[in-house]
């Protein structure tokens, strides 16, 4: 296969996910940015899963589903809206958000590579 069909593949998957991720956040609202940790953590929840479910897929196979995580999770709004609860609210709305969305993605990961691996 060639890299260039390999990249479309990974953009394919990449553009699906954002689609995804956007639908989702005009569906979800709320002070706290309920929205992106929910995609946040199925999102890592998709990817241990797909990862322990295609170990023997294809390369391409393997490269649309870490595009499509990749395009569904948003690391950056994230970020933004940390700094936004930390200037609207207070330190500790700010801190809520990077404790609760850390240990729920790494735990919602393990929980998709685990639930696969039963």
């Amino acid at each position: 296969m060639t890299s260039a069909l390999f990249h479309l593949i990974f953009a394919l998957g990449g553009g699906l996910g954002a689609v995804g991720r956007h639908y989702l956040t005009q569906k979800i609202t709320h002070k706290f940015p309920v929205s992106t940790l929910i995609i946040n953590v199925s999102g890592c929840f998709l990817l241990g899963l797909a990862l322990a479910q295609l170990s023997n897929a294809s390369p391409e196979i393997r490269q649309l589903a870490f595009g499509f995580c990749g395009g569904f999770t948003t690391f950056s709004s994230f970020a933004y809206q940390t700094l936004d609860l930390h200037r609207a609210h207070t330190v500790m709305h700010a801190a809520a958000n990077i404790i609760i969305s850390l240990l729920a993605c790494l735990m919602s990961f393990w929980a998709g590579h685990a639930l696969w691996s039963i």
